[in-house]
């Protein structure tokens, strides 16, 4: 940023600063510090000038999104434990609900002037989100109409998404929004469950599984429920206090999940951080172990092609000089919105090929690629016989 753009946007930061009462919970001088160290920057796509948190400062949550009429917080990052039987006593006391973790990418839906935006976990704003949300979420003007305190949670899902590989099983074709918290904006903190619930089918917002209540003291139910989500397939479970005030949300996943992981990321294993990979081991092998499942041939076999199920087609592709690359295919209702969704890839430095448009059916189709560089050169580095100290 240059030193006008520095003023310029110290200026903005300054009118912000008077007209929204939660910035005052920080001197203005320490706003402005976070804008100096890139802490705090610029926020593109919206009508009116806004800020997102790019790193964590003095409280404050990444992906916390500012403007003259909104102060969305961060989503907060939710522990994992990896023993029931254990950890859920230690962290809630009293009734809990278990509500299904939905394998997707999460987006926050606030309303700013007439307009509703979608802005993903970092804060940006998200195109393909704030494009299809009224396909899901039709009486999402009327909720806010009628809260306009309130923030929506969501979790976008499905087999045509912009961004995750993944998806719940029984979405068969293009995603759904599944809607987990609603935040209130006044009083800094999520909707207690039984009141989200009642909202929820208020406004018919379609929503994850929702199960309990349970109690910390007997957890053979939800480990049961468990059970049945690795069968089908399912990422795991949230699990909610019923009283805030008597515990923490916590999350675990299944098996199938750490499965599912593996699959995905160890191609492109040049990309990550190595812990990544060892730790959903980790996870793989405490929850089988918790749970009573076998560690027999047959998840030997699904763990094997987990890891290297994909690996003869990449390394072929490879040795012929082909990216690592993956596919995604998308509709989308405006053309803009594919504008919108190619800047924030170059925004995000996220190298993106086209392969095929077609509209049809009211929708823009769209087939493109992401281009793992890294990944491709992790992988060519070792078929073109370089050595590794290691």
């Amino acid at each position: 940023m240059t030193p006008e753009n520095l003023h310029q946007q110290k200026e903005l930061l300054a009118e912000l600063y008077q007209k929204l009462p939660h910035l005052k919970i920080l001197p203005l001088s320490k706003w402005e510090e976070a804008l100096e160290r890139g802490k705090l920057v610029p926020l593109e796509g919206l009508p009116k000038p806004a800020f997102r948190i790019r790193r964590e400062f003095r409280g404050q949550t990444v992906g916390t999104v500012i403007t003259e009429d909104l102060f969305l917080p961060g989503f907060p990052s939710i522990p994992r434990v990896f023993v029931l039987k254990t950890g859920v006593p230690r962290y809630i006391r009293g009734d809990f609900f278990a509500e299904e973790k939905i394998e997707g990418y999460n987006v926050r839906l606030a309303r700013i002037g007439e307009e509703i935006f979608a802005f993903t976990r970092r804060g940006f704003v998200c195109p393909f989100a704030t494009d299809r949300w009224p396909d899901f979420l039709p009486r999402l003007p009327e909720f806010f109409a009628r809260h306009p305190q309130l923030a929506v949670c969501c979790e976008v899902a499905g087999p045509e998404n912009p961004f995750v590989t993944e998806w719940p099983p029984y979405v068969k074709e293009d995603v759904d929004f599944f809607v987990f918290d609603l935040l209130d904006l006044e009083k800094k903190g999520f909707v207690p469950p039984e009141e989200k619930y009642r909202l929820l089918e208020e406004f018919s917002f379609h929503h994850p599984e929702i199960n309990g209540p349970f109690q910390p003291e007997d957890l053979a139910p939800l480990q049961e429920l468990l059970r049945r989500y690795d069968r089908e397939g399912r990422e795991g479970v949230v699990l909610k206090p019923a009283d805030p005030r008597r515990g923490r949300i916590l999350k675990y996943v299944t098996s199938a999940s750490n499965l599912g992981d593996l699959r995905v990321a160890f191609p492109f294993v040049g990309e990550l951080d190595a812990n990544y990979i060892v730790h959903r081991l980790v996870r793989l092998a405490i929850g089988r172990w918790e749970l009573g499942q076998p560690f027999d041939e047959e998840f030997y076999r699904q763990l094997g092609e987990s890891l290297f199920g994909e690996m003869d087609d990449l390394l072929e592709r490879v040795s012929r000089g082909e990216a690592v690359e993956e596919i995604f295919r998308i509709r989308l209702r405006r053309e803009e919105a594919l504008e919108k969704l190619l800047a924030h890839f170059r925004h995000t430095q996220v190298r993106i090929e086209i392969r095929r448009t077609e509209r049809r059916d009211g929708y823009l189709f769209v087939e493109f690629a992401k281009i793992y560089p890294r990944a491709t050169t992790f992988w060519a580095g070792k078929l073109q016989g370089l050595a590794q100290i290691d």
